[in-house]
């Protein structure tokens, strides 16, 4: 009787944690692609907090309870629900890493798109209009090459940023392909023993 209790409980944890995961509303129409990725992070962050706190308080109880012991069967469900709980920490926090990075990559190819619009003769003109100086040629001389400094910086920035972009994309999908197994692997097996129960 304690067992299918002990059993019970964890298996009451699981359908918990996938609705937890599921229960959350879905977003207003997003306008902009950044912040339906933040939605998507929070929204994983949320279902990743929940399950941390029921497994938690599940095994804070389940330690209490004298003279309960888990069949080897019923432990590798605990095991692999502690794995899913970290995979899903794992894809939340690749998710967070990939929009961080997205943002930059927007910032500097804004700047970028700004240093390439100053760079226009008509514009190097304007912004040494106010100079009110004799050295004209040299004041857009030096303005020139100071933009095209930062653009070659930015740009080899810019590169670096895309190439850690495409490494957080795979480390998302890794991820995010773990946790799909860790779901379909475990969750059927606590239905199933809940039916036997």
């Amino acid at each position: 009787m304690k067992q299918k209790l002990a059993f019970f409980s964890i298996s009451l944890f699981a359908f918990v944690a996938s609705a937890a995961a599921q229960s959350v509303p879905p977003p207003q129409i997003p306008y902009d692609p950044n912040t339906s990725m933040a939605y998507d992070v929070n929204r994983i962050a949320a279902s990743v907090q929940t399950m941390t706190k029921t497994f938690k308080e599940f095994v804070d109880k389940f330690a209490k309870v004298d003279g309960i012991s888990l069949s080897e069967k019923q432990q590798k469900l605990v095991l692999g629900m502690q794995l899913l709980i970290q995979a899903e920490q794992r894809m939340a926090t690749a998710e967070r890493r990939q929009v961080e990075l997205v943002e930059k990559e927007g910032q500097f190819r804004a700047r970028l798109a700004q240093i390439e619009n100053d760079l226009n003769p008509q514009s190097l003109d304007r912004s040494i209009a106010f100079e009110g100086s004799t050295q004209t040629p040299e004041i857009k001389e030096n303005r020139r090459r100071a933009l095209q400094a930062e653009r070659t910086s930015l740009s080899s920035v810019l590169q670096q940023v895309s190439q850690n972009l495409q490494a957080a994309g795979n480390d998302f999908r890794d991820a995010q392909n773990l946790v799909y197994r860790l779901r379909r692997s475990f969750l059927p097996q606590v239905e199933r023993e809940l039916t036997e129960q």
